[in-house]
């Protein structure tokens, strides 16, 4: 049954709470920063070589494997190492099915934002997945990315975005 949680973060975090002498109860009653366990969860993947052993990877051929630009100039996502084995139709805010990196002013490729990922055919609810009490965008297929139907939420957590933390193309990323 398709849901929408933090999944095995609050599990995580509910037995982290129970180890230092926190309660379940205590855990649950207090408000939790997705976006900051999310930060938290993923920070190592600052490092591509993390990313790598994390499962993490560019697809072997196709637009997934090119730095994705809007098609209008009003920027850009980036190139998306994606982990195959989290696109199991589950939606977890620790463990996202995409990392997306931009060139740096030097060239250099640098962890900008967090993408997760739910095909369409693996989402049956009638209403569309949401994270951090936000929508996912839906794309249909066929699509500029050669990937079947889906809904998808990016989250620019390591990148500014003046277009908004959850938009799917950020103004101030450059695929030139």
């Amino acid at each position: 049954m398709p849901r929408t949680f933090t999944g095995r973060l609050l599990v995580a975090t509910a037995v982290a709470a129970t180890l230092v002498g926190g309660t379940l109860a205590s855990v649950l009653a207090a408000p939790v920063d997705d976006l900051s366990a999310a930060k938290a969860a993923t920070a190592r993947f600052n490092s591509m070589t993390q990313a790598e052993r994390g499962g993490y990877g560019l697809p072997p051929g196709g637009p997934l494997h090119e730095c994705i630009a809007s098609f209008d100039g009003t920027g850009a996502m980036g190139f998306h190492l994606i982990n195959g084995s989290l696109l199991d139709g589950v939606i977890d805010a620790a463990a996202p099915e995409a990392l997306v990196y931009a060139p740096d002013k030097n060239g250099k490729l640098k962890l900008v934002a967090l993408e997760y990922v739910i095909f369409a055919d693996a989402w049956t609810a009638a209403t569309p997945p949401t994270l951090f009490g936000e929508e996912f965008m839906f794309t249909a297929a066929p699509n500029r990315y050669e990937i079947p139907a889906f809904w998808a939420l990016h989250a620019w957590i390591y990148e500014g975005n003046p277009s908004g933390t959850f938009a799917a193309f950020n103004p101030a990323v450059s695929c030139d």
